[in-house]
């Protein structure tokens, strides 16, 4: 289909989407205005912090408050469409003083009351109950990976909500339109994980790379139906093609 239509097909079969672009530069406030318009009510955006902050200022405040300011601004215009923000650090992000020091004063600065915060700590340092308790004071979720990373499969829930990426299992990938590997163990085990959350996290935001398995879509039809959950199937839904 025209790209153009992408975005309003699939908010009929998924009811959120982990925005990727805003990591590599921010969209024009036109673009977000029409993701806000292509898309039902209900659904929801979860916007990356641009990796200039996460990966080149290394979180330095006052230098990245002006980029923060204008993500905080796009997040506004989609309103109530508006899901977590990703704070996602490299895995070189370690748990030095300077970084500690540096992550607590950018939480400090983001306005944790009004918006969904989740931050992806890579290096192994991080998963401790001081940075959980820390998070909670914030209700700042941390982010659950399943992947190649020191704290794949790190789980803590710090959080009124929870954030887990299916990330990239570290294996090659001849394409994306069918599942390559079998990962039923690994969905075995996040469904065991997701049926016995907390009390406390009332909302689970969960997104998959194509990497994770062979063919994305397909793999969370399969968690969906370990947990119970309805499904769409994309392929009723999908634009008949003109015979002649």
């Amino acid at each position: 289909m025209p790209q153009a239509e992408a975005l309003g097909f699939y908010s009929q079969v998924f009811d959120t989407v982990e925005v990727n672009t805003t990591f590599h530069a921010l969209p024009t406030e036109s673009t977000v205005q029409s993701w806000y318009r292509k898309t039902p009510p209900g659904f929801k955006f979860a916007l990356k912090f641009p990796r200039e902050i996460t990966h080149e200022m290394q979180l330095e405040w006052p230098a990245a408050e002006s980029l923060t300011n204008q993500l905080l601004r796009l997040a506004q215009l989609l309103e109530h469409k508006c899901g977590p923000l990703l704070l996602q650090l490299p895995p070189s992000f370690d748990r030095s003083t300077a970084n500690r020091q540096a992550l607590a004063t950018y939480l400090d600065a983001l306005p944790t009351h009004a918006l969904q915060l989740a931050v992806e700590l890579r290096h192994a340092a991080w998963a401790d109950e001081s940075v959980e308790r820390a998070f909670a004071d914030r209700n700042i979720a941390w982010c659950a990976v399943d992947g190649i990373t020191p704290n794949a499969r790190t789980l803590l829930f710090p959080a009124d909500f929870t954030y887990i990426r299916w990330n990239r299992s570290g294996r090659q990938f001849d394409g994306f339109s069918d599942i390559q590997y079998d990962r039923s163990d690994a969905l075995d085990w996040w469904t065991d994980v997701l049926r016995s959350l907390p009390p406390s996290v009332k909302t689970v935001y969960g997104y998959m790379a194509n990497e994770f398995a062979g063919h994305a879509p397909a793999s969370l039809r399969m968690l969906s139906e370990c947990l119970g959950l309805s499904l769409v199937e994309p392929q009723g839904l999908w634009p008949q093609q003109a015979l002649f």
